[in-house]
């Protein structure tokens, strides 16, 4: 983590974005933002020397310092040229290859060192506005971040990494304050990246490469002054957010082991695009992402088949979470979603090898939001420690409840509200809610008279089914097909269909 942490914030703090043409900086400004700019990241700038030539800052030996928690990372750039161009902006140029240094220990307290390269090939930043709020544009040919050297205990491990980028874009604003805000835009042709090592558990060897083509990503957030570091908490507290999105159209990955028996597993994957999305505040935590066209294959030795496939057309997940204790119900939502999973016949005809179930597309979908109470603020507290649930549930909404497989599906929807006057039941946790659920269950039987006849399910299974189908549900209007609109009261009573359950 600290490698990515170290390749992201230094090249943020080494680069810059673009703004009005109307104002003027100076390469003195733009060296000046930078090393104010470090501090509310948490690290220092030093320098080997800085000379003024005609409209030219050179500084040489730039070093970058950034503690964290576990140790500290260091960039070493050997040349930074801030040239002003005479129209009040500045263009900045660097070395074509400078080198990040890792120090720490892992968490079993052994030391860890690593060397990462950065190589560059027409990168150049053009800095405009206004010395109290620099704007950067950044446009580059190719960069690539390499891996040359990683020890744990000052003993070398085998282990390469090398991520590249090509056809680089992006922007960078800053606009200082007692809060600062900072906005940032990113893009590229395509983002490559490999990993090849020892797996230190099992003795065996792994590979991982993959690229993702037409990768775009943004960003906006806040950096208090005299920001702690280290601890989310605190930093939120402080007043530190962030908002970021990341795209790309698609993308291609191969996973690799080989045990030290010579086992093989491979697993290849491809995409048509997905995304993925953070946002972050002292108040809730919001992320999510997805993908789409996804294939999947799997490989190897380790399988007593030539080859599994399997694919979906879409996948999705989003959760939101208030996490600030507070005497109000905040919002809170989840969302997950398979659409249109497949998988190989030769899975199928391990239990079916007969076809007779359908073999369509299975689509999970899960829609929930409501509201709940943070009875503790939920990043400030041992939640391992906690002897209470931390929330207090007051509502729920179920957008989307769905299960579609083998020719059956379940559908649902509804509203419960919680009221937490009365004593918990369900689980010892919530009280018994009120509302309604609407409930659809169509080729149930049909699915279970085949899974009888493969002998997946007890014949005692299916006439249970059909007793309490009977019961709890009226046929839909089409064959096969079961609903109930359910109804929890007040009293606690809970009707299907207006008829009290039978127990």
């Amino acid at each position: 983590m600290s490698k990515h942490i170290l390749i992201t914030t230094s090249f943020a703090a080494l680069t810059a974005f673009s703004a009005p043409v109307f104002a003027d900086v100076t390469a003195d400004d733009v060296w000046q933002n930078w090393k104010d700019l470090s501090t509310s990241y948490g690290q220092t700038y030093s320098t080997g020397s800085e000379s003024r030539s005609g409209d030219t800052l050179t500084l040489t030996n730039v070093t970058v310092d950034m503690p964290n928690e576990h140790g500290k990372v260091s960039a070493i750039i050997p040349q930074i040229a801030l040239r002003e161009t005479g129209d009040g902006r500045v263009e900045v140029t660097m070395s074509n290859s400078y080198s990040i240094k890792s120090q720490g220990k892992n968490g079993l307290e052994k030391d860890l060192s690593s060397t990462i390269t950065i190589d560059q090939t027409g990168l150049k930043i053009t800095a405009s506005g206004d010395p109290a709020a620099i704007n950067y544009d950044i446009a580059g040919d190719a960069i690539a971040a390499t891996m040359s050297e990683f020890m744990v205990d000052n003993k070398p491990e085998n282990l390469n990494i090398a991520v590249n980028l090509t056809k680089l874009a992006a922007t960078y604003a800053v606009s200082p304050a007692e809060v600062t805000s900072v906005s940032s835009t990113f893009s590229a042709q395509s983002l490559a990246f490999n990993a090849a090592g020892d797996d230190p558990e099992n003795g065996g060897k792994f590979a991982v490469q993959g690229q993702m083509n037409n990768v775009a990503g943004a960003s906006t957030g806040a950096l208090p002054k005299a920001m702690a570091t280290g601890e989310l908490g605190e930093m939120l507290a402080q007043g530190f957010s962030t908002d970021a999105s990341f795209t790309y159209d698609s993308g291609n990955l191969n996973l690799g082991s080989t045990d030290p028996a010579g086992t093989t597993t491979n697993v290849d994957s491809a995409s048509h695009g997905g995304n993925l999305n953070v946002s972050l505040d002292s108040q809730r935590i919001s992320y999510g992402g997805g993908g789409k066209g996804v294939t999947l294959k799997l490989t190897g030795t380790s399988i007593p088949f030539p080859e599994v496939t399997a694919a979906y057309d879409a996948a999705e997940f989003s959760l939101l979470i208030p996490i600030a204790k507070s005497d109000e119900p905040k919002d809170f939502a989840l969302k997950t979603k398979l659409q249109g999973l497949t998988v190989s016949d030769m899975l199928w005809n391990m239990i079916d090898p007969g076809a007779s179930l359908p073999r369509d597309p299975a689509t999970l979908d899960i829609s929930l939001k409501g509201k709940a109470k943070p009875l503790v603020d939920m990043l400030a507290v041992d939640q391992s420690a906690m002897d209470a649930p931390p929330y207090e549930l007051s509502s729920v909404d179920i957008d989307a409840l769905q299960l579609t497989v083998a020719g059956a599906e379940f559908k649902g929807n509804g509203a419960l509200t919680f009221d937490n006057s009365k004593p918990p039941m369900l689980g010892g946790v919530v009280p018994m809610p009120t509302g309604k659920l609407n409930l659809s269950l169509t080729g149930a039987n049909t699915l279970l008279g085949k899974l009888q006849a493969l002998g997946l399910v007890d014949q005692q299974v299916t006439m249970t089914f059909g007793m309490m189908a009977g019961m709890l549900a009226k046929p839909g209007p089409t064959p096969d097909s079961f609903i109930a609109e359910v109804e929890i009261k007040e009293d606690g009573k809970i009707l299907s269909n207006g008829n009290p359950l039978p127990f």
